[in-house]
C-alpha cells in the first residue's frame, strides 16, 4: 500500500557526528563497567580514538562493534588522553540541535495544519523524517534509533504521552529526544546511562516544565539535561 505522504531518508555531517559521539561514549561506559577501566575518547573525520588505562584490553571488542558497524575506524591506543564520555555526550547535544534544525521548516506546516512530523536519527547516522497525522505521530516502530523528535503546533512542551513515548525510548537506549514547535526547541539527553529514577523523572517533565515558565537556558534533571532554546 502506497501513500502521498512525505518521506525523506538522508544523512548530514552533523547526524554522522550525533552517531560516532553517542556510539563511543556508549562504548567507554561499557568498557569501564566491563573491564573497570579508565576510558576517554575522540572523534575524528570516520574514525575514534579509544584511550584506555588500568586495564588490558582485546582488539575485537562487542562493546565497540555498534562504531565499527556504522562505519567508522576505532583506533585503541593505551593512554591517558581525550574525553570522558560524559563530556563527549555534552558535545553530542550540539550535533543533535543541528540535526533537530532539520525540523524547523515541517514545524511551520505543522502550526498551519496540525499535521505532525517526525524525525529518526539511527546509530548508522542515516536520517528519516516521515509525515504522521493530525495532533499526533503514527508510525512503524522505528529501531536502532539515538535520536527522537517531532513537531508540535504551538509550543515545545511534552505532552504526557510524549513524556512516556520518550521514556520508554530511554530505556532501549536512546541518546536524545526533542519537540519543535513554530519558535522553540526542546531538547532533553543523557550525560551518563539513566537510572530507574531518571526514566521516573522524565513522566514527570511536563509537569516541572509547566511549573517552570516561563523559562529558558539548561536544566539539570537527574543524570540528564533539558535545554530549551527559542528562536
Amino acid at each position: 500500500m502506497t501513500t502521498n505522504k512525505l518521506e525523506r531518508l538522508f544523512r548530514t555531517n552533523s547526524s554522522v557526528k550525533l552517531s560516532a559521539y553517542v556510539l563511543l561514549a556508549d562504548g567507554l561506559f561499557s568498557l569501564s563497567s566491563e573491564y573497570e577501566c579508565e576510558t576517554y575518547g575522540d572523534v575524528g573525520d570516520n574514525e575514534v580514538r579509544v584511550y584506555y588505562s588500568r586495564c588490558s584490553l582485546g582488539q575485537n571488542l562487542f562493546e565497540l562493534e555498534e562504531l565499527r558497524e556504522s562505519g567508522v575506524a576505532v583506533h585503541l591506543v593505551n593512554g591517558v588522553n581525550g574525553k570522558s564520555p560524559e563530556k563527549l555526550l555534552e558535545e553530542a547535544s550540539r550535533y543533535a540541535l543541528e540535526v533537530v534544525s532539520e525540523l524547523k521548516y515541517y514545524s511551520y506546516l505543522t502550526s498551519q495544519t496540525r499535521v505532525e512530523y517526525s524525525l529518526f536519527v539511527m546509530k548508522s547516522g542515516d536520517v528519516y523524517i516521515a509525515e504522521g497525522e493530525v495532533d499526533r505521530v503514527s508510525l512503524p516502530y522505528v529501531s536502532d534509533v539515538i535520536l527522537e523528535a517531532h513537531t508540535h503546533p504551538i509550543s515545545c512542551t511534552p505532552s504526557e504521552r510524549d513524556a512516556v513515548t520518550a521514556m520508554v525510548r530511554f530505556m532501549e537506549g536512546l541518546y536524545a529526544s526533542a519537540i519543535v514547535g513554530p519558535s522553540c526547541v526542546l531538547l532533553i539527553y543523557r550525560v551518563r546511562p539513566l537510572t530507574e529514577e531518571d526514566l521516573v523523572a522524565i513522566r514527570r517533565l511536563p509537569e516541572l516544565l509547566e511549573s517552570q515558565r516561563p523559562w529558558t537556558g539548561t536544566m539539570s534533571l537527574g543524570r540528564m539535561k533539558v535545554l530549551l532554546v527559542p528562536y
